[in-house]
């Protein structure tokens, strides 16, 4: 019997699986609170203006007046965060032929929503939401570069099935996505409406639309 080519597929969640606008924003609105001071206070940290500390204190604060921070009304908000058309049946599609393993760079709490109603059983996040002993969001773990943090949890997904880097494929639409795209066998990049031009430009294999993937795997 002719043993596949590629054993497992990496997918990126955030504007990959999601549509354009990023969860955090999805998040902020279904909230309550004001999507487009989300985005304020999260360019003025790209650029400098904000250090870490007082960015996150401000969108915690913004998240805060809405009175919504428990646990189980975080999980019921991002169940509601909308995926792409035809994102579930490529997944479907995918599982039935690989081992498929969600890395992202999003709240661990929005990953496990996802994951869980995908059916996907391997995931990894880089964002912690952290909460107080009554489940009350206090805090968060998040770093502006996502590039580091996957790679690192590819090579444990890899370690963890005994599997070579070059017998996984990637699908994925960002920045953060390029460590792991430079070590699988096959990326494949999903032109998002803020996938850059150099991107597009570097990788030549390309899906817009999930109804896509069957021409790569």
């Amino acid at each position: 019997m002719k043993i596949p080519k590629y054993q497992a597929v990496i997918l990126d969640l955030d504007q990959t699986l999601t549509t354009d606008m990023p969860s955090w924003l999805q998040f902020t609105r279904m909230l309550g609170a004001d999507h487009r001071k989300h985005f304020r206070i999260y360019e003025r940290f790209k650029v400098g203006e904000l250090s870490y500390p007082d960015a996150k204190n401000e969108l915690l604060d913004l998240w805060r007046a809405t009175g919504r921070l428990e646990r189980r009304s975080i999980e019921r908000i991002f169940k509601r965060v909308d995926l792409r058309k035809g994102a579930a049946e490529a997944v479907a599609y995918l599982q039935q032929k690989y081992r498929v393993c969600i890395i992202s760079g999003a709240i661990d709490v929005f990953v496990e929503e996802v994951s869980e109603k995908l059916g996907i059983k391997e995931y990894y996040a880089a964002t912690r939401f952290l909460f107080d002993d009554e489940g009350i969001l206090k805090d968060f773990d998040y770093t502006l570069s996502r590039g580091e943090e996957k790679i690192g949890f590819f090579e444990d997904f890899c370690k963890k099935y005994y599997l070579q880097p070059g017998e996984c494929a990637a699908i994925g639409d960002g920045d953060s996505d390029q460590p792991i795209f430079e070590a699988v066998g096959m990326p494949v990049l999903f032109v998002a409406e803020e996938t850059g031009k150099e991107l597009q430009k570097k990788y030549k294999r390309q899906i817009k639309h999930w109804s896509e993937i069957k021409k790569y795997l």
